[in-house]
């Protein structure tokens, strides 16, 4: 019998982290905000160019989630 993998608490708050930036910030897709392990950063800065926002700001917007 296939079993399907329970997403882990990370992928649980991810995902409704994702969902609240989608509402604040609707030009961000699915794509922008794929998380890839040890890639954070790279995907904060991406955010941030698409954005037109500082590192400074995106991580004010990341802890404010």
């Amino acid at each position: 019998m296939y079993r399907h993998a329970m997403p882990s608490r990370v992928d649980q708050i991810w995902n409704e982290q994702k969902k609240k930036l989608q509402l604040q910030f609707s030009k961000l897709t699915d794509e922008d905000l794929y998380f890839e392990t040890g890639r954070k950063y790279e995907m904060i800065k991406k955010i941030g160019v698409k954005l037109g926002k500082t590192e400074a700001e995106m991580k004010r917007i990341f802890q404010e989630l």
